[in-house]
């Protein structure tokens, strides 16, 4: 009984914790493609907090995260092994 509900918690805190079963994203030079939408390199944000959530991981290895101020996505951070960025959404016309 025990291991039944340790199984349910665990995996809603997976869930709750690692969207990656549900993104996608590609590095294509200095930009990344979450699921299509291009997010680009910047400096520009200031005062943030990088939340624990897991969007996915990118073909190049590099795990991606929710900013708890930007839950839509219009920031992520991204960091592999030896460095973090962030990187802002590109808008389209």
């Amino acid at each position: 009984m025990v291991t039944i509900v340790v199984i349910i918690f665990g995996g809603r805190y997976y869930f709750a914790h690692n969207k990656s079963y549900k993104n996608e994203a590609i590095q294509k030079g200095d930009c990344i493609y979450l699921n299509g939408v291009k997010y680009y390199h910047t400096s520009e944000l200031e005062n943030y907090q990088i939340s624990n959530v897991v969007i996915c991981i990118s073909d190049s290895g590099r795990k991606l995260y929710e900013i708890e101020e930007y839950p839509d996505y219009e920031y992520i951070a991204g960091y592999s092994a030896w460095n973090g960025e962030i990187y802002k959404k590109h808008e389209t016309d």
